[in-house]
């Protein structure tokens, strides 16, 4: 029965070969070659002598090849990574970084900017002359950054009286304490501290430190670090509205020291009952738990290159207790005229770049930035116009960073450019000498600064 359905179901087939013999044969013999070679993928290899048969695989373009056999090895391409547009908002003039990425460029810095809110302390040295004297300029740009960042405290006050240590950031008494400044002579050199110089009390000195309303982030602090070095065995006392009264001693051990006391204060009072000439007094710092610190360095009349006299040794020391993350030098008023040449701004910056070579070696992990002369304008037969001294040593203080590998900030076309000083003068933004700022023109300066260092983090950020 079931080979009768079989006959019937090829009954059609056989009609059409009957009908198309020619065609019919054609067919039959495709149909035979085809069976006959799928057998003989059924057959197993041989060799005879070099020859090897291979086998017979019909169906070979139709299956899935195994993607392990024969798979091409392609040669690694190096994708070359697209530049990315560099932020440049209108009117900020940015930061300029020739340290190809090596330490003392800008990256350390602004790297910590970037990731402040994980915590930790950015401790920023600003180095100048009048330009910021009495933390003219440095206090604006301090409290920008700490309400951004984080942070409080007006920084580095200095352990006694001096040319220039009055802040309306900090009220400082000091009673019993002298002064050592490096432009006054007798003057050790290999005494003196970042801030050019040295204090020695007498028994029974003392240092009060209170806190101002000045700006909102200086109106109290977290901790406070005294810096001193002794020969001989130092006790310090304190007391304050937040402190359980102290006292520690400590031994002689010829390198710098620090006390620190944590708390949440708007005062520190310190007392020395046995100080004398074998110790010497720095400064306290004065900061919050985390955040920004910004400690002013002011030197009147100060070229800036005798900060090279600075000892290694005592940087290094201060590095261990305070590690700066950037350090800002901002000289030049002091060493141009209506007359300077090439050659003297050649061997000015030829002289500071020893000053960045011991910062370097002090404070290896920070980034390091000149910053340069501010306009400075003189009157003339025809009116108030930058000095050409001035004009000049812009463009040195860049070749000095260039040389150097580190950054440089372009503060005179932040000002505006030649005779803005004269502009600022004109809007009570500047004292009559055309030279120094007072606290508003600071306060504008400051701004334009933060301005740069903000798009300074976000190209960092850009980029990395």
């Amino acid at each position: 029965m079931e080979n009768e359905e079989f006959f019937v179901t090829l009954q059609p087939l056989i009609s059409f070969f009957k009908m198309n013999n020619s065609t019919g044969k054609t067919f039959l013999l495709t149909l035979g070659t085809v069976a006959v070679l799928l057998l003989m993928g059924l057959l197993p290899t041989f060799s005879v002598s070099n020859f090897e048969s291979r086998p017979v695989e019909m169906l070979s373009d139709l299956l899935e090849p195994d993607s392990t056999i024969n798979e091409p090895i392609m040669p690694a391409v190096a994708v070359k990574k697209q530049p990315v547009a560099k932020y440049h908002p209108a009117g900020v003039t940015l930061f300029e970084d020739f340290s190809e990425g090596k330490p003392g460029g800008m990256n350390h810095f602004w790297g910590k900017l970037l990731n402040a809110k994980r915590g930790g302390r950015i401790n920023i040295a600003y180095f100048g002359d009048s330009f910021i004297e009495s933390d003219i300029l440095t206090c604006d740009l301090r409290e920008l950054l700490q309400a951004k960042y984080g942070g409080s405290g007006p920084g580095w006050v200095d352990c006694g009286g001096g040319v220039g240590t009055n802040k309306p950031t900090i009220t400082a008494r000091a009673k019993n304490i002298k002064e050592n400044c490096i432009l006054k002579k007798p003057f050790d050199a290999a005494l003196e501290a970042m801030n050019q110089r040295y204090y020695h009390a007498s028994a029974g000195a003392t240092l009060n430190l209170s806190a101002t309303k000045y700006k909102p982030h200086v109106a109290s602090w977290d901790r406070a670090m005294l810096f001193f070095a002794t020969d001989s065995k130092f006790t310090v006392k304190t007391s304050g509205d937040s402190l359980i009264t102290g006292e520690r001693t400590f031994e002689p051990l010829g390198e710098v020291q620090v006390m620190e006391t944590k708390a949440r204060m708007t005062k520190i009072n310190y007392t020395f009952p046995n100080a004398n000439s074998r110790t010497r007094l720095f400064g306290v710092a004065l900061d919050g738990a985390k955040g920004v610190a910004l400690d002013n360095f002011s030197m009147r009349g100060t070229p800036g290159f005798m900060l090279a006299k600075v000892p290694v040794k005592t940087m290094q020391e201060i590095n261990k207790y305070r590690p700066y993350d950037l350090i800002i030098l901002q000289f030049g008023l002091n060493v141009v005229d209506d007359k300077a040449s090439d050659a003297q701004c050649r061997a000015y910056i030829n002289r500071m770049k020893k000053v960045i070579e011991v910062f370097r070696q002090g404070f290896p992990q920070a980034s390091i930035v000149v910053f340069s002369v501010p306009d400075r304008v003189q009157r003339s037969a025809g009116g108030f116009h930058t000095l050409k001294g001035v004009q000049k040593l812009v463009g040195f203080q860049r070749v000095l960073a260039s040389e150097c590998g580190v950054a440089y900030l372009n503060v005179h076309e932040i000002m505006g450019g030649n005779d803005s000083m004269t502009k600022f003068v004109e809007q009570g933004l500047a004292a009559k000498d055309y030279t120094h700022l007072n606290y508003k023109g600071g306060k504008e300066i400051a701004n334009r600064i933060y301005q740069s260092i903000l798009a300074g983090v976000e190209n960092y950020r850009r980029g990395h």
